[in-house]
């Protein structure tokens, strides 16, 4: 009798947790399929709250380790995915990648909590062609950046600023002819300094011209030249580091597995081409 009371209850408890298991969201009736240019899964989310959104993450893991999030997705994908039957995430394999060689290790993530640790391609440059340091939100985590995005656009159009008023507040004198008349003139020494005496001119003398500037020689080109080369130096980078983001990945993984992340499950599958 005391061997069927503590079966029954291990029964009830096993159930208990079996339902329990049963009513968190999960991924489920998952298919995979391949052609020539695409790369597609199809899968169920169960969820008992069907007017509960969800966050899709997809994501391949390379040989060494590095997270890639392609950026030729769509479907259902990404923040705001409702509950059940067929959902589908289309991979553009080849409008990202030229060759793809072997086999890759993509993974599906339900209410992950995964961070995009590789974000957006060299296209964010054309941010920072509009407003420097701005592409660089796009490219890579501003928290972990050296030179922060903000500081980048207050410099550049510090600079830029300066260089403009600079222009505004110089002046050009031209060159004009002098009358006949008593003028200043500076006479060289022999210590080197100089002494201005009064002198008449008797005939009309060209007095070249020169530029007032407004703070010191060059103060525009100076101020402009920095702000200029910072900003290109900017949109550079962005283009650089998203050209590494989307750097194709070779010998990847060969597995298939299935393990929990945080509050869901994640599925690793290999497929060779």
């Amino acid at each position: 009798m005391k061997k069927f009371i503590i079966l029954w209850i291990l029964a009830c408890c096993c159930g208990s947790f079996i339902h329990g298991q049963k009513q968190k969201p999960h991924i489920e009736n998952i298919r995979l399929d391949f052609d020539s240019n695409r790369f597609e899964m199809e899968y169920d989310i169960a969820d008992p709250e069907s007017n509960r959104l969800h966050q899709i993450d997809f994501y391949v893991i390379d040989n060494i380790g590095n997270v890639i999030f392609p950026d030729s997705l769509r479907g259902d994908i990404g923040e705001g995915v409702s509950p059940g039957r067929d959902k589908k995430i289309i991979w553009d394999i080849y409008s990202e990648y030229d060759v793809v060689y072997g086999s890759f290790d993509p993974r599906i993530v339900l209410d992950g909590s995964e961070k995009r640790a590789i974000k957006g391609g060299p296209s964010y440059a054309f941010l920072s062609v509009l407003v420097p340091g701005l592409g660089d939100y796009f490219v890579a985590d501003y928290r972990k950046i050296k030179i922060k995005p903000y500081f980048k656009t207050a410099f550049t159009y510090s600079f830029v600023g300066l260089g403009i008023a600079a222009l505004a507040n110089r002046t050009h004198i031209p060159d004009k002819m002098g009358e006949p008349g008593w003028y200043w003139e500076p006479i060289p020494q022999d210590d080197g300094k100089r002494i201005w005496i009064e002198v008449y001119r008797q005939n009309w003398i060209e007095e070249p011209g020169y530029t007032e500037y407004w703070l010191f020689r060059y103060d525009a080109e100076f101020f402009l030249g920095v702000g200029i080369a910072a900003w290109i130096v900017d949109v550079i980078w962005v283009a650089r580091t998203g050209s590494k983001n989307k750097k194709v990945r070779t010998e990847i993984f060969n597995n298939l597995t299935l393990f929990p992340v945080h509050n869901g499950m994640a599925l690793s599958f290999t497929y060779n081409f």
